[in-house]
């Protein structure tokens, strides 16, 4: 059964909004993250030049995902309130 969308029936329905999958990436970038801390705190020797850079670039991939995630939210917050002060008129 197709429908089409630009016409409104009672049988179209709407799935909600689910950001889950994205914030389990930003969990996943932050796991890895602590792991890394722990690993060179683990050490006693001196932090190697690469260890610094692997660092860096993981904490560059975090804060991405976190503004991803951010404007994410707020685009659909946007959107969702000017729907709801669109029905209001």
């Amino acid at each position: 059964m197709s429908s089409n969308l630009n016409e409104f029936k009672g049988t179209n329905v709407q799935s909600g909004f689910s950001v889950k999958s994205l914030f389990q990436c930003i969990n996943n970038a932050s796991a890895s993250c602590k792991a890394k801390l722990s690993a060179i705190n683990a050490r006693t020797s001196s932090i190697s030049i690469g260890d610094m850079f692997e660092m860096q670039m993981l904490m560059n991939h975090l804060s991405q995902l976190s503004d991803m995630a951010t404007a994410v939210v707020s685009a659909s917050n946007s959107a969702l309130k000017n729907m709801a002060s669109n029905i209001s008129r």
